[in-house]
C-alpha cells in the first residue's frame, strides 16, 4: 500500500514537483535535444521510416519529437504521467497516450520494430525489472531493437544521478545494465557512454577535455585493481549517462 502510495503521488504531479525544476519545457530545449539525438542514435535507429518504434515511459516526448522530426510517422508513446502528456501533446509530439506500460504492452504481443525506454528501468525494483524486460521482448518483432537509457553507477559522481529522483529504485554499471537484458533473452548487447556530442566550439572543447579527463580515470582504475593478467575483460564507461542496444534474434 505504501508503495503503490509513493509512486501514484509523485507521478500524478512530476512535472509540476519535480521536472520542472530541471528542464525549461521550451521548443528551443526539444529542438536542441533533437539535435544532439540525432548525432547520437542515427546508427542504431531504423533506417526504414515505416517503421513502427514506441517510447515507453516517453515523458515529455523528447525522443519521440527527434523520430517524428526526421520521418518517422509511425512512432507513439506512452507515460503514466497525465503532466508528461500534455506537455509532448503541447509541443507538437503526436501519437502519444496516457498509459501503464505493465497493462499495455500485453495487449501489443510482435508489435514493434523498435522500443525506447529511456531513464524508467531505474525506477523497478529488481523483480519488476525483469517483467519489464520480459514484456518489452514479447512486444518486438523478430529482429526488433531496444534501446534503453539510464544512469551510470560507474561515473564518478555517480549517485547525483542514481538519487537524482525519489522514484529511482536501482542503478546500473555497464555490465548490469548487459547481464539483466542478456539474462531476458536479448542478443548482441552493446553498451554505450553518452559522451559529449559536439555541435558548436564549446562543445568541441568540452569533448576533448572529456577524452582527456576518461583517460586519466582508466589510468586511475588500471592501477588501482591491475591488469588481471588477461584473465579479465574491462569495460570502462565514466559517462553519467549510458545506453545500450539489444536484439530479439530469435
Amino acid at each position: 500500500m505504501g508503495e503503490e502510495n509513493y509512486r501514484n503521488r509523485c507521478y500524478k504531479n512530476y512535472v509540476s514537483r519535480h521536472f520542472v525544476y530541471n528542464h525549461k519545457l521550451s521548443k528551443d530545449e526539444f529542438n536542441f535535444f533533437q539535435k544532439v539525438y540525432k548525432k547520437r542514435y542515427s546508427a542504431f535507429i531504423p533506417k526504414d521510416k515505416n517503421a513502427k518504434i514506441i517510447d515507453i515511459a516517453c515523458g515529455s516526448g523528447h525522443f519521440l519529437y527527434f523520430l517524428q522530426t526526421e520521418g518517422y510517422a509511425n512512432s507513439y508513446g506512452i507515460d503514466i504521467s497525465e503532466e508528461q502528456i500534455k506537455v509532448a501533446k503541447k509541443i507538437g509530439v503526436k501519437n502519444v497516450q496516457r498509459a501503464d506500460l505493465f497493462e499495455y504492452l500485453p495487449h501489443h504481443i510482435e508489435s514493434f520494430d523498435m522500443v525506447i525506454a529511456n531513464d524508467i528501468i531505474e525506477h523497478f525494483k529488481k523483480d519488476e525489472i525483469i517483467i519489464f524486460l520480459d514484456l518489452i521482448y514479447r512486444s518486438l518483432k523478430k529482429n526488433g531493437i531496444l534501446l534503453i537509457g539510464t544512469n551510470n553507477a560507474m561515473s564518478l559522481f555517480s549517485a547525483s544521478g542514481v538519487f537524482f529522483d525519489f522514484t529511482h529504485e536501482v542503478g546500473f554499471t555497464p555490465n548490469s545494465l548487459a547481464q539483466i537484458m542478456r539474462v531476458c533473452n536479448f542478443n548482441n548487447v552493446r553498451v554505450y557512454g553518452e559522451s559529449p556530442i559536439v555541435y558548436n566550439f564549446l562543445s568541441a572543447i568540452r569533448r576533448l577535455l572529456w577524452f582527456i579527463v576518461t583517460s586519466a580515470l582508466k589510468t586511475y582504475i588500471t592501477i588501482e585493481r591491475g591488469t588481471g593478467r588477461g584473465f579479465k575483460k574491462h569495460k570502462y564507461i565514466f559517462e553519467p549517462r549510458m545506453f545500450a542496444i539489444g536484439e530479439k534474434s530469435e
